[in-house]
């Protein structure tokens, strides 16, 4: 009986897809916690600070550089209603602004990285940041490929670009880690794994990738970009500036401890994550289609399903945090009250994270920037009171904060604008 249901579970594409990206991001999630690990026990606090900052640069820079082209193409493909031909225009097209774009400004951050360090938190950060932008034009490149894949429901696509590119990340930075590497050689991982996913990308994409271009279609695709790139810009702001922030009134080793207590809450936004890449195309055709109701049934299913799981990882993240904090430097040590206010807010938004890209898809760009922007200034202003005020420990009750004040903003924006209830 439970052979024929699991079989007749994955004999439809959604739960084939989910199950994908299930696995991309079971590797991103142990992955991620690989490098932290590995930098942490054997680099120290001080180390893991200064790579969890160019990480935020790097995440943060590669949005503001994309101008939302990524949007288009997942927008304009999943509606269904575009030919080969104008579908093979809107990638090629955004790849060339993307490489134009991202190189020539990818190349005057790392010069302002080197002419001026004093504009950053400290003299080691300025040091480094630069190396991480030698990748970042490969890293928009691909999200393009990742946004055309997830457009036509290519979900097993993009979750194996994904799981190549951690796959790498975490084997480069373990042998450069061991091998006693400085800080500096560990992050060309992120050059190392753009560049063979590049390579994959094209070697797939053969035969769809051209050097013919409509000016007609690059105004069109960036006049939809842009509505979003402000939004995805503010939202990626709010999800990693917190790091950048703090690195001005904490120590590099303080920093360090905080990005460690962080990234183990933010894992709870792993399986929302999963339910939003693989939902967002179908928000986008049963809005376009009108079928509301087919939607409402897809998002009751999808909010209940997130619940459980959810709640089921903060237990085991609630278990096996102190378990984990065991092994590696004492500076990690008599942390787990700090993760507890943090995890807190990870866990009130991860309730509703899956329905984050709804308002893009909908087409309700305004609204979406509204939502966002609001969340950012809050989260930033309150980020930056608490750890004045208090240090690590008012950083830690911010991001707790922070988690309530995206949760109330969703839930209240998504209502108004598409009368739609996500809890």
């Amino acid at each position: 009986m439970i052979k024929e249901k699991i079989e007749r579970l994955m004999q439809s594409r959604f739960s084939r897809d989910t199950v994908w990206l299930i696995a991309a991001q079971v590797v991103l999630m142990f992955s991620g916690f690989g490098v932290n690990l590995i930098v942490g026990k054997i680099q120290g606090a001080d180390v893991l600070g200064i790579f969890s900052q160019a990480l935020a640069f790097y995440t943060i820079l590669s949005t503001f550089f994309a101008l939302g082209l990524n949007n288009t193409i997942t927008k304009k493909i999943s509606e269904g209603q575009k030919s080969s031909e104008e579908i093979q225009q809107i990638l090629t097209s955004n790849l060339l602004i993307t490489t134009l774009f991202s190189g020539a400004m990818s190349a005057i951050v790392s010069t302002i990285a080197i002419q001026k360090p004093e504009l950053f938190s400290s003299p080691e950060l300025a040091k480094v940041v630069h190396i991480p932008m030698i990748a970042l034009p490969f890293f928009n490149i691909n999200k393009n490929f990742g946004a055309y894949f997830t457009g036509l429901r290519l979900q097993k696509r993009f979750a194996q670009q994904r799981i190549v590119r951690w796959s790498v990340i975490i084997s480069f930075v373990t042998f450069s880690v061991f091998s006693s590497q400085p800080i500096e050689t560990t992050l060309f991982c992120f050059l190392a794994a753009e560049s063979i996913v590049f390579i994959i990308n094209l070697i797939q994409l053969q035969g769809r990738v051209s050097i013919q271009f409509n000016s007609g279609v690059i105004r069109d695709n960036l006049k939809f970009g842009m509505k979003t790139y402000i939004a995805e810009l503010i939202s990626v702001l709010n999800a990693s500036l917190d790091v950048i922030l703090i690195g001005y009134f904490l120590s590099n080793s303080e920093t360090g401890i905080y990005s460690f207590i962080v990234y183990f809450a933010k894992t709870l936004y792993i399986f929302p994550g999963i339910m939003m890449q693989n939902f967002s195309p179908i928000v986008s055709k049963a809005w376009a289609s009108g079928k509301i109701e087919e939607l409402k049934a897809r998002m009751q299913s999808i909010r209940h399903i997130n619940r459980w799981v959810v709640t089921l990882q903060l237990i085991a993240l609630l278990i096996g945090y102190p378990i984990v904090v065991f092994f590696i430097k004492q500076e990690f040590n008599n942390t787990f009250h700090l993760f507890g206010l943090a995890v807190i807010g990870a866990y009130i938004f991860s309730l509703i994270a899956w329905s984050g890209s709804m308002l893009i898809m909908t087409n309700k760009l305004n609204e979406n920037i509204a939502r966002t922007l609001l969340i950012v200034l809050l989260s930033a202003s309150c980020t930056l009171g608490l750890t004045f005020a208090f240090g690590l420990t008012g950083s830690c009750i911010a991001y707790t904060i922070n988690g309530a004040i995206s949760f109330l903003a969703t839930r209240q924006f998504i209502r108004s604008s598409l009368k739609l209830s996500v809890t």
